[in-house]
């Protein structure tokens, strides 16, 4: 069977190899009575029994943990693709599906195909399915060739098809909705959750508003809802008797929510930014590898700026990661020198099946799991994840003691 890791930490690594179930590279053997059963591939211990006793011992584990990593001063969370992938309960696409999409588009019977022979694309980049290299290379491309029109029209169908495929509603919003529930059932004196993440998709505005939430999002509050940086200040409190009353609560039910590579639901108008329902041209930083320079525009500057600053706070931090992986190299650089510069920073990465050699980023990721405390991953799918979170052990779902 197929090699799978559940469980690194500096403490304990949980994997199937060789087809042995393992702890720390040691086999698994449990006593039954006067019977040893030894957790090793064979007729009477078949793979989905490996696999079974695997992800229970993972879960054992990690909530235990996070009971304790959950109740830290600071809550972030940072999700990717994967939080919107299910074909059943969300709809959201990877990046191999949506290579799959595109590659049928064609302008003119210049085909995408005809693309990537222009660009010259390797086969590896091909078999991998990385769109955002083909992306990368066209956009470079087109600095020195302004005039290839055949190029620059597929480049926008590419990214029209983006922008469609991520303009889905959930097609179930209790995921999403559970994990917000767990993420804000906090105490009063701790901080906001603050939810960042790279999709463009509307899963947790509409998570959100199924569970009756506020989100901060950086938009006013008000009719258009316009964006500035000043609007992440603002919170929701409760005033008791009258207006002028100096006893504040603060409100439940919010948290703050930051879209680090766009919206299918921005669009400028003026220089300025707002949030419509059908933009004319969506405010998105599209895969390529011009996103380093595209996050110091505003409004993505004033997100990611964000994100650095909260991971580098003092008092305890806990950054919560699903499906992401760590690709984005300006993130993964501001993530490593939180943690060498910030003691009180803990890192749980959500990835199913956890492979190290997704990219290279992940993989001294992974390496760091084995060397500090700091840094947790467990291979689990997001919806089993927020199944398996425990819940705040101080309030309940609304927020009360």
């Amino acid at each position: 069977m197929t090699d799978k890791i559940f469980l690194s930490t500096k403490n304990k690594m949980l994997d199937i190899k060789e087809d042995d179930l393992r702890i720390n590279n040691v086999l698994l053997k449990e006593k039954q009575g006067d019977e040893t059963i030894e957790y090793k591939l064979s007729d009477s211990m078949p793979e989905h029994r490996l696999v079974t006793k695997a992800f229970e011992l993972t879960r054992n584990y990690y909530i235990k943990s996070l009971e304790k990593l959950m109740s830290a001063d600071k809550l972030l969370v940072l999700t990717g693709a994967g939080s919107s992938k299910d074909d059943v309960l969300f709809g959201g696409k990877l990046m191999t599906e949506l290579w799959d999409a595109v590659s049928s588009l064609y302008y003119r019977r210049f085909t995408f195909e005809n693309m990537l022979n222009k660009l010259d694309i390797d086969l590896d980049v091909i078999t991998k399915k990385d769109l955002e290299i083909v992306l990368s290379k066209a956009k470079l491309y087109l600095e020195f060739h302004p005039n290839e029109h055949r190029v620059k029209k597929l480049v926008d169908l590419i990214e029209n098809k983006i922008l469609e495929l991520c303009s889905f509603s959930l097609i179930d919003k209790s995921i999403h909705l559970e994990f917000i529930k767990k993420m804000t059932s906090r105490k009063t004196k701790q901080s906001r959750v603050k939810i960042f993440t790279t999709n463009y998709d509307r899963a947790f505005e509409e998570a959100g508003a199924e569970g009756g939430y506020v989100i901060v999002d950086g938009f006013s509050f008000t009719q258009p809802r316009k964006f500035s940086g000043k609007y992440f200040d603002y919170d929701i409190v409760i005033r008791e008797n009258s207006r002028t009353s100096s006893t504040e609560n603060f409100a439940n039910n919010v948290f703050h929510l930051y879209k680090l590579h766009g919206s299918v639901n921005w669009e400028k108008q003026n220089n300025e930014i707002f949030q419509v329902d059908k933009p004319s041209k969506a405010m998105m930083i599209y895969p390529n590898s011009n996103k380093y320079e595209s996050s110091y525009e505003q409004p993505y500057f004033e997100m990611m700026s964000r994100f650095q600053s909260e991971l580098r706070k003092g008092g305890t931090t806990t950054l919560i990661t699903v499906g992401f992986s760590f690709a984005d190299k300006h993130i993964f650089t501001m993530t490593i020198e939180a943690l060498n510069q910030n003691p009180s920073l803990n890192i749980v990465i959500i990835e199913p099946f956890i492979n190290p050699n997704i990219n290279e980023n992940f993989k001294k990721l992974f390496e760091l799991s084995k060397k500090t405390t700091q840094v947790l991953i467990i291979g689990e799918f997001f919806k089993d994840f927020v199944t398996n979170l425990p819940s705040s052990q101080y309030l309940d779902f609304n927020g009360d003691s």
